[in-house]
């Protein structure tokens, strides 16, 4: 299983289908094998999901998301989480653990989402 999690400077950033990094976790027994860093090219809100199903991944975590990507990951089979901040790697353990909580959409429309200020 892979688990991206959207990152700017070592900790989880801002919207969904603004994120230019994604942190990948490859998952295998319930533990962290793998960790590598994914730049996600210029992809943005429209296709993000598909930029997520091209590179295999699985769940996404983040700290902000739309309806839009909600739907768009959740039509292709993909998990997501949004209203997470801190250490990536602490999101993706307390996705693993059961513990993680998820906001569900928290973001609306395309205003000043751009950063990690969300």
């Amino acid at each position: 299983m892979k688990i991206a999690v959207t990152t700017e400077n070592g900790v989880i950033c801002g919207h969904f289908g603004h994120a230019k990094n994604f942190s990948v976790f490859t998952v295998e027994d319930g533990k962290i094998i793998s960790r590598e860093e994914l730049d996600t090219q210029g992809n943005h809100c429209s296709t993000m999901p598909e930029f997520v199903v091209e590179n295999n991944i699985n769940v996404i975590i983040t700290s902000g998301m739309g309806q839009g990507a909600v739907d768009g990951l959740a039509a292709k089979g993909i998990k997501s989480f949004s209203g997470v901040a801190g250490d990536p790697e602490k999101a993706v353990m307390s996705y693993l653990d059961g513990t993680i909580s998820d906001m569900g959409a928290n973001c609306a429309g395309h205003g000043d989402h751009g950063s990690c200020h969300h």
